[in-house]
Formats: structure tokens, sequence, C-alpha cells
């Protein structure tokens, strides 16, 4: 029984589902979202799954891997795994990974972990992505649970206790959580773990011994590489228009589009790694240490683990050289990758061109090429 405390962020339980599937069936935004991820000549055969589905398990297995092999079929050259067979059933990990997509992350780890024989992990959402009820309810039946925006630092105090309580409690239940690295996608290809969400894993537990606090999570870091960047352009127009006006202003359905972005726009090859837990050895040299200190320790060792495990793609090693204009990665490229790339380069430059004016072509150039170049930047640095 979940405590009652969590009621307002919990995903559903086993004894839920079934009502949850009904209103899913009956709702009418369902055959939209159907049409989109199957055509239209799906819809008929997916609510009859749906009303059938008894819990999370079934709905993952007779539905949700059917959503990932429609993925992988019709945007993916394929999608690799490694570090599965080091995850054990009867034991808890609490994913921390770099966030690249805002859907796709988190949905092909968990599909993955099906795939290999494994109990999927649940998923920190964030309330700003429930965009309406089918929403609400579907992420809650695939063992999502909901993350508060917050909006000032006494909001912010409390939905960050709440939030490390829950997942302290899904881990002491023997239920792994997958949760990014930081709030929000990286907009700069530049993977780093936010201080604030180590500091949010030590709300809960012993304060007073901060390692073995961390250590009893079992933060595992998980790597998620894309040959090409779904949502890139739209990452890309984001950070430009953010330095040029010093914010940036969201339209009423801009992640609604960047969902369907990652779920449609042609992604290459996608590689998923699961990386080495951080353990108490890990840790053990800062014994005593500030918090601070910790925490920071705590996060880089999430980074080294997440570069170090980062897949590498000719496009990354193109995107470098051109950036810094040298042949330095000239062999880990073909003349074939190399033309490639750079035509989907200019479509994208063209399209925002258009919007932006061809005074943003240089730093929007930078910006692009950064999103590919700095994962090799931060490989040469860790390794």
């Amino acid at each position: 029984m979940i405590p009652e405390q969590f009621e307002d962020i919990r995903s559903f339980t086993t004894e839920e589902i079934p009502a949850a599937m009904q209103l899913l069936v009956d709702d009418a935004l369902i055959e939209k979202i159907i049409i989109l991820v199957f055509g239209e000549n799906y819809v008929n055969e997916v609510k009859n799954i749906l009303r059938n589905i008894k819990n999370a398990t079934e709905l993952q297995k007779k539905l949700m891997t059917q959503c990932k092999r429609w993925i992988v079929s019709n945007s993916m050259k394929a999608i690799e795994t490694q570090g599965f067979e080091t995850i054990k059933n009867g034991k808890a990990y609490l994913f921390t990974g770099n966030h690249r997509d805002i859907t796709l992350d988190a949905f092909m780890l968990q599909i993955s972990m099906i795939e290999n024989g494994l109990n999927s992990c649940n998923i920190a959402f964030g309330s700003n992505l429930i965009l309406n009820k089918t929403i609400d309810i579907f992420s809650k039946a695939n063992k999502m649970f909901k993350v508060e925006r917050s909006q000032n630092i006494r909001e912010l105090a409390i939905n960050s206790q709440h939030l490390s309580d829950y997942i302290r409690y899904l881990i002491k239940d023997n239920q792994s959580v997958w949760i990014a690295q930081r709030n929000g996608r990286t907009k700069d290809g530049n993977d780093k773990t936010d201080h604030g969400i180590i500091t949010m894993f030590s709300m809960s537990g012993d304060r007073n011994d901060l390692i073995t606090n961390l250590s009893e999570l079992n933060i595992t870091p998980v790597a998620t590489s894309y040959e090409f960047e779904p949502c890139a352009m739209m990452k890309a127009r984001e950070r430009y228009i953010t330095e040029r006006d010093g914010k940036y202003v969201k339209q009423p359905m801009e992640d609604m589009d960047s969902m369907t972005s990652g779920i449609k726009k042609k992604k290459g090859i996608v590689n998923i790694a699961i990386c080495k837990s951080i353990t108490s050895d890990d840790l053990k040299e800062y014994d005593g240490a500030d918090k601070r200190v910790v925490i920071q320790a705590a996060a880089d060792l999430i980074d080294k683990r997440i570069y170090e495990n980062y897949r590498l793609y000719p496009n990354n090693f193109i995107a470098y050289d051109w950036l810094s204009g040298t042949s330095t990665f000239r062999s880990h490229y073909t003349e074939e990758d190399k033309n490639i790339f750079k035509a989907y380069c200019d479509k994208i430059f063209s399209k925002l061109y258009e919007e932006l004016g061809s005074e943003a072509e240089q730093r929007f150039t930078e910006i692009l090429l950064g999103i590919y170049a700095n994962p090799v930047e931060n490989k040469i640095k860790n390794s």
C-alpha cells in the first residue's frame, strides 16, 4: 500500500489500472494518439488491447513494446544496448540519465529492461508535460510519477523533500527509478549533472552520513546517445533566442511538438548504456568532508561515467572538426558521412535563417554543431 502522503505524485496501483484503461478507451484524444503512433487502421486493435490490460507490466509488454518497435522501424536504424546484464531483478536502482529527448530517453530504457527480462523502472515525469487528462492517465498507468515544477524557493524546498521521500520509498520497496541528471533537456550537448539533483536525493535518509545516504539509493548513471538528435533544431533555436533576447517564452503546445518530434523524426542509431553504479567505496575518500564536497564528487562521478559510456558517432567527430577548423578526427568518418551530416545541417540552417535572419548564421551554426561536438570534448577531458 502506497503511503497516503504520496497521493499527489504517485503512479497508479495495480488495482487502479483496469478503470484507467477504460477511461483511455473512452477518451476521444486517445484515437489521435493511436493514429499518430500506429496509423488509423490500428485504432480498434489498440483499444481492445487497452480494455484487457490488468496491470502496468501487461501495458508495457502488450502495448509499449509495440510502440517501441514502431518507433525503431520508422525513425531509427537500430537501437543498441550495453550493460543490461549487470542489472538484477530483486535489486532496485536509481537510474540517473543524461536527458536528450523529453520522452524517449526513459521510455527506451524502460522497454529495454522489459525486453531483457527485467522489472521495468518507474519514471520521473515533469508536471509541465502533463498537458491534458489523457497524458495524466496514461503516464500514471505506465509507472510514471509527477515531479512538480517549483515557482519559488519555498515551493522548491517542499517539493524537493517530497520527491526525495518518494524516490527513497520506491527504492526501499525494491522498485527502480529513472530520473534525469538535470531539470530540462541538455540543449548544448553538455551532459552535466545538476548538483540540486544530488542534494534532492540526500534530503531523505540519514543526513548525518551522506555517503551511506547516497549509496543506499544505488545511483546508476545511464548514457543515452543519438546519432541524429531528433529535436536539435528546436534546441538550437531556443538557445539562440535565449541568448539574443535574454529569455525564451515557450508557445502553448511546444512541449507536445517536442514529444511528437522525438517520436517521429529520424534518429539514426540510438545507444543506451547502463554505467557502473556509484557505491560507498567510490565516495569513501570524502568521508567527513563538507556536504558540498560530497555532492560535487557524486555529480562528477555520474558525469564521468556518462562521458565514458556515451557512444560517439561520425556526426560527433565531423561537428568537432568543423567547429574547431581542424581535421583532428578525420579518420573517424568518411566523405559520405561528412556530406550526409552537412546536408542535414544545411536543411536546419535554411529553416532557421528564414525565421531568424542571416545575422543568426554564425552563432546558430556554433550552437547546432556544439550539440554534436561537445560530447567529443567531454570524452577527451575525461579519458
